[in-house]
């Protein structure tokens, strides 16, 4: 009889640790100033236990087909053509830790957005729950 509260505690708590850390993870990173090695770190961190979770995961492969092979090609491309402008807008900036208006990076574009608290802080949940969603998928 006294394995079923136990039990939902369990659930409970295997279920509110990751979204407490998701909440202190989120409000550190939006306590730290824009395009500071502090943010860097936090955004490092977060990414580097994103990877740690997802190639830890085992792949189930999905059966090829030329409907999955053109989506995968497409994103593909898309990814590249992202990464390439994000990595060509970073190394055009006079110093990695100031943006520049002429060649700005999705962070330099999204900063006016983000520069109170409370949306720095949604932001930071948003990033966070998407990766996540990238990552146990």
């Amino acid at each position: 009889m006294t394995e079923q509260p136990a039990r939902s505690a369990h659930r409970f708590r295997r279920r509110a640790t990751p979204l407490a850390a998701w909440f202190v993870l989120a409000a550190c990173g939006a306590a730290t100033r824009p395009f500071s090695w502090q943010a860097t770190a936090m955004v490092a961190a977060a990414a580097l236990a994103g990877m740690v979770l997802a190639f830890r995961v085992r792949i189930e492969r999905p059966p090829s087909t030329a409907r999955l092979r053109r989506g995968t090609a497409v994103w593909s491309a898309l990814l590249v053509a992202a990464s390439a402008w994000e990595v060509y807008a970073l190394l055009r900036q006079p110093a990695l830790n100031r943006p520049s208006h002429e060649h700005p990076t999705l962070s330099t574009l999204l900063d006016p957005a983000l520069e109170q608290w409370p949306l720095r802080f949604a932001g930071w949940l948003l990033w966070l729950a998407a990766g996540w969603w990238l990552v146990s998928r």
